[in-house]
């Protein structure tokens, strides 16, 4: 079952530029957060799973509004798919109306390629 949701995952990328990953470390062997809004870092990928960018999150600790930072940060970096292990309902909700699709997926990033 993982392969395919890997194989699902390398072919939606493949009408995307780059996708972006809530990660629990800097590297593609950090496991994908279950903290969407409130993960340590954020890993930009291209369509062949490169990292692009390794972005550290600077809105993990604010009081409020962490999620709407993040998709603000999404669509300020034209981002068209996020992928996180969890997500809650708010996010989820504001990923929607921003047209910003969504991927949840548990294990390392480095699975998210295959």
């Amino acid at each position: 079952m993982k392969w395919l949701v890997g194989l699902l995952m390398v072919c939606s990328c493949l009408f995307s530029d780059i996708i972006a990953v809530a990660s629990d470390g800097d590297s593609l062997s950090s496991n994908i957060s279950s903290k969407a809004s409130r993960c340590d870092f954020y890993i930009f990928l291209d369509q062949n799973g490169n990292i692009v960018e390794i972005l550290k999150n600077t809105h993990k600790d604010i009081k409020g509004g962490a999620s709407s930072q993040l998709v603000k940060m999404l669509k300020k970096k034209d981002i068209s798919r996020f992928v996180a292990s969890s997500l809650g309902d708010k996010l989820i909700d504001s990923l929607d109306s921003n047209n910003i699709k969504y991927t949840i997926h548990q294990g390392d990033i480095n699975s998210i390629k295959r």
